[in-house]
């Protein structure tokens, strides 16, 4: 069997992709990053963590979360292996030599034994907003799982945290449960496929005409021409 390299590429890489071919290619491979925006992943990163204990816990005592009780599945029951997947569902394929990984949030299942993937997401908005990328996380950690054999369901769940401030600066939580229905993962092998031969290649590839990073980077050029 060929040895594995150390090339390993995220989710969010994958998604980045996606979005813009030549954004993945300068950050991923020459590591030239887009300008950081503002957003809610701080605040994120500081609720994920106490969710995962909330679900925890719950798993412990084979309850769920009471914002759950709608839904017709389960916490997955195995705490060792999820908390191996949080770390990264990882997915070595062999013709490209990379190996792909997500660090997914957490997990539910169904009576037929299918895995749900969950994620928990932050906001700051007045509006539970579903964005493309959401859906695309989703369906990423669901085939990287289909990847080591196990059997997913082609829907997610999103949960929301929505944080805000009232009139007299108390804050305000709100939570909400959003199913996404009609993942699909057959679509990623050829993803990878483009994605291995965008990293690979010595060519700066064509930018996705829609990217404001690479608008901006282009109009800076043409100042200096």
């Amino acid at each position: 069997m060929k040895k594995k390299t150390e090339i390993k590429i995220s989710r969010s890489k994958i998604d980045l992709f996606i979005e813009c071919p030549r954004c993945f290619w300068l950050e991923v491979k020459h590591n030239i990053k887009r300008p950081e925006k503002f957003s809610s992943a701080h605040i994120g990163s500081k609720y994920d963590p106490l969710l995962k204990r909330i679900f925890d816990e719950h798993r412990k005592i084979n309850k769920k979360p009471p914002e759950l009780e709608d839904l017709d599945f389960e916490l997955y029951p195995d705490l060792n292996k999820l908390n191996i997947w949080r770390k990264g569902v990882e997915y070595y394929h062999p013709k490209h030599n990379i190996t792909y990984y997500g660090k997914i949030d957490d997990l539910l299942i169904t009576k037929e034994k299918d895995l749900v993937p969950l994620d928990f997401k932050t906001t700051l908005s007045k509006d539970f907003n579903v964005y493309d990328s959401y859906k695309r996380e989703l369906e990423i950690y669901g085939y990287f799982l289909r990847k080591q054999g196990e059997k997913v369901l082609d829907i997610g769940v999103l949960y929301f945290v929505r944080i805000d401030i009232n009139e007299k600066f108390e804050k305000i939580e709100e939570r909400k449960i959003l199913t996404i229905e009609n993942l699909n993962y057959e679509i990623y092998d050829e993803i990878l496929e483009n994605l291995k031969e965008t990293y690979f290649s010595e060519k700066e590839p064509l930018p996705n005409p829609n990217c404001e990073f690479c608008k901006r980077d282009f109009e800076i050029i043409k100042l200096f021409k």
